[in-house]
């Protein structure tokens, strides 16, 4: 990973926070699973829309509706991202 204490530290600790948000939904770990999808947005935000040749808008797009979708009672059942290139 290339510097990972630069000016795009957050990029890459955002993608890795977004997939282990998905990991901990695959467990049923609701608050793991906001937790990391909510500090993984946050981190990938400075980067939108795109950033070295990945869409990021619609990758935060969907996490804030899996963020969404998790305030319910009920479990919601959620199709993990896929992350587009441009």
């Amino acid at each position: 990973m290339p510097d990972r204490k630069g000016h795009e530290a957050g990029f890459y600790k955002g993608l890795i926070q977004v997939a282990a948000g998905c990991l901990h939904y695959q467990r049923r770990n609701r608050r793991g699973a906001v937790n990391k999808w909510t500090s993984g947005a946050n981190y990938l935000r400075p980067y939108l829309p795109a950033h070295r040749g990945l869409r990021l808008d619609e990758l935060i797009e969907v996490v804030d509706g899996f963020l969404e979708a998790m305030s319910a009672a009920t479990w919601p059942d959620l199709v993990m991202p896929r992350i587009v290139q441009e």
